[in-house]
């Protein structure tokens, strides 16, 4: 650029950097500069409140309207979620619609096993899909987020903030319509307040999968990292949750497990509000260890004539309390609630940690 506006007739082997750096001109400058760094003008001093361009009680309210538009402009987010919820609910509950409603024809032992077997079920494929949609959606306003702090115009503690808010309409939303129609398809209506107790235990199932999903992204850089701490979490939950392995036969070292996965507080907190009490009737199979729970007799015959179905019956809380050895019991029920919202806040704090420390992009 110098030996432009030197002109054509400027020589090109002048070192014009080092001209400058000998002229006076260059040595009147560093004087100044040094000068001024011996003996600062507080008066000249450039000061400001605050670190950000607007207050925190702003920027909280305006990250919540943004955060609240970005949910209503991602159907591929939200939409999508709201029909798998839809869709996975009716048939998963469908299984059963045959028997919903005929309270005098009783459940056999396969048909209760099942109905345990899709509320686990349910719990995995919600959180599941909760998990991992959330983690590409909050990667974006990770990033975008990094580029406003860099800026000085947002800090970390409404960005977390604002995705908890934003988040909770579409949990219940996806918790109700999934309750609403696995309830009405599996015949479970016996009160307002059982239906209640599902909705509240399969509401902290899916928040805390999707504040997991957020936490996770925030946490390390990319997605595929974050995919495999999200394949961890949701193993740990299915092996753990009482269903797989039940809690009876979980010994030593695997208690620990058992009472640290959060799969299994939400299950077991849904299954007993629902079954506990609960007098519809379970045919026992002929000489099933349920059957012999029961006390009743033992079937002596040759096998070709087997006692009329029904012959040994129980009822649907005593099936749940053999089938889980006891270890599922009502009394948990507010251990299973703080359980899940402790877990829930430290996927809140893991967020907040991870915006305020890390930043994985240019800014």
């Amino acid at each position: 650029m110098l030996r432009a506006y030197a002109g054509d007739t400027a020589p090109q082997d002048v070192d014009f950097p080092e001209v400058f750096r000998q002229s006076e001109q260059y040595k009147k400058l560093r004087d100044q500069i040094e000068a001024a760094n011996e003996s600062p003008d507080d008066a000249k001093k450039i000061q400001y409140d605050s670190g950000f361009a607007t207050p925190y009680k702003e920027q909280g309210a305006l990250m919540n309207r943004r955060i609240v538009t970005i949910y209503k402009r991602s159907p591929a987010y939200n939409l999508t979620r709201l029909m798998i919820a839809v869709f996975y609910s009716f048939i998963i509950g469908s299984v059963f619609i045959t028997k919903a409603y005929k309270e005098d024809q009783p459940y056999l032992e396969n048909d209760a096993e099942g109905i345990l077997s899709t509320i686990f079920l349910s719990l995995i494929i919600v959180g599941v899909t909760s998990i991992t949609m959330a983690v590409p959606v909050m990667k974006k306003i990770r990033d975008v987020f990094y580029k406003h702090r860099a800026s000085g115009m947002l800090e970390h503690n409404s960005v977390a903030w604002a995705l908890a808010l934003g988040e909770t309409p579409y949990i219940c939303l996806v918790s109700v319509l999934f309750g609403a129609i696995y309830y009405a398809t599996v015949g479970l209506f016996q009160s307002v307040r059982s239906f209640g107790l599902f909705w509240v235990f399969f509401t902290l199932n899916i928040a805390t999968y999707s504040y997991f999903g957020q936490a996770f992204i925030c946490l390390v850089r990319d997605i595929p990292t974050s995919m495999a701490i999200v394949g961890a979490l949701i193993g740990y939950n299915v092996f753990f949750s009482g269903l797989i392995v039940k809690p009876q036969y979980f010994g030593s070292v695997f208690q620990l497990g058992l009472w640290t996965a959060p799969g299994r507080f939400a299950y077991e907190g849904l299954v007993m509000s629902q079954f506990e009490g609960s007098d519809r009737e379970i045919a026992a199979q002929t000489n099933s260890p349920f059957y012999f729970f029961l006390g009743c007799e033992p079937y002596q015959g040759n096998g070709t004539a087997l006692p009329e179905s029904g012959s040994c019956t129980g009822t649907f809380d005593q099936y749940v309390n053999f089938f889980f050895g006891g270890l599922f019991t009502k009394n948990n029920f507010w251990l299973d609630v703080g359980v899940l919202l402790g877990y829930m806040t430290l996927a809140r704090l893991l967020t907040w940690f991870s915006l305020k420390k890390f930043n994985y992009t240019n800014t």
